[in-house]
């Protein structure tokens, strides 16, 4: 498939230094067991392919991990089918899989995406298996699997040999695609963690770098801050009708230190959403000297 590929497959590399072995009585003999093996090993996981693609993965195996098992299943189901086509490829098309590139390119890319939703699951693992990041694990694991249903259709209907392709799609995608991306629900989901803080926010950006003040990041958390403490002053002018912070000064309805939360968060968020701006005199001016400089050449 791609460079490195060959030392990944349990007897490619094998049958390879067997033909190149000198002792052609001993490559023979150490041919023959391997390919057995291979053979045994391609029907198995044809086999694999096709029950799990039936089922849709509901007999896949997976570890106990409650709510979140049926990502497993997936993962099991897709692994399967992404081993028999690739299978499949090598064994129809040999060398030429490489020239291919935009279907050797589409393997890759789910095989990127298995590596992900991977470290997705490990992740939600490793920090303790939390309800609260639940959506945002749907939303990786959703994703990821439309993507590879996707890539699964464009390899199905671009592989070269039709016959092959037809059994490609009873083999992985009997039912066609089903993934279709994360849904509306889980999306606003995921847009609550962000917007709010919350333990599930906090684990999200944990390792995000905030360098100094003036970073854009460190900035953008700081409007982000200024505004979920200001939120409580917002809710309340707007529960009173009144969106001019003069008047409600005037009327009470603010103290001057919660009117200076508020300009200070309203300068923040303007600061952080700014973009360069330029007059367009300046404009003018700096193409006028690039058309001097280039006339000068």
């Amino acid at each position: 498939m791609r460079p490195g590929r060959d030392p990944l497959h349990p007897y490619l590399l094998k049958e390879i230094r067997a033909v190149a072995d000198a002792n052609r009585g001993r490559a023979l003999a150490q041919f023959d067991d391997v390919l057995w093996k291979h053979v045994g090993h391609a029907l198995k996981t044809a086999i694999r392919a096709f029950a799990r693609n039936w089922t849709g993965g509901l007999f896949a195996p997976a570890p106990k991990a409650g709510r979140a098992t049926r990502y497993y299943r997936q993962m099991s189901r897709y692994a399967a089918a992404f081993a028999f086509i690739s299978d499949i490829a090598f064994l129809t098309l040999g060398g030429e899989l490489k020239r291919r590139e935009l279907l050797s390119a589409r393997l890759g890319d789910i095989l990127s995406e298995l590596y992900l939703l991977s470290g997705a699951l490990k992740r939600w693992e490793d920090e303790g298996r939390q309800d609260d990041d639940l959506s945002l694990l749907a939303w990786c694991m959703d994703s990821g699997f439309a993507t590879i249903e996707q890539r699964f259709v464009e390899i199905i209907e671009n592989f070269p040999a039709r016959p092959v392709g037809w059994m490609l799609r009873l083999f992985i995608l009997p039912f066609g695609r089903r993934r279709h991306g994360p849904t509306d629900r889980t999306i606003r989901q995921c847009a609550q963690i962000i917007l709010e803080p919350c333990p599930a926010r906090e684990r999200l950006i944990d390792n995000v770098f905030i360098g100094g003040p003036e970073e854009p990041v460190a900035r953008l958390t700081e409007a982000f801050r200024l505004m979920v403490d200001t939120q409580p002053i917002h809710d309340r002018l707007r529960k009173a009708r009144i969106k001019d912070w003069a008047k409600a000064r005037e009327r009470g309805l603010l103290s001057s230190a919660e009117l200076a939360q508020l300009q200070e968060a309203d300068r923040a968020v303007a600061d952080v959403i700014a973009v360069d701006d330029f007059a367009p005199e300046d404009l003018r001016r700096n193409a006028a000297a690039s058309d001097l400089a280039q006339a000068a050449e």
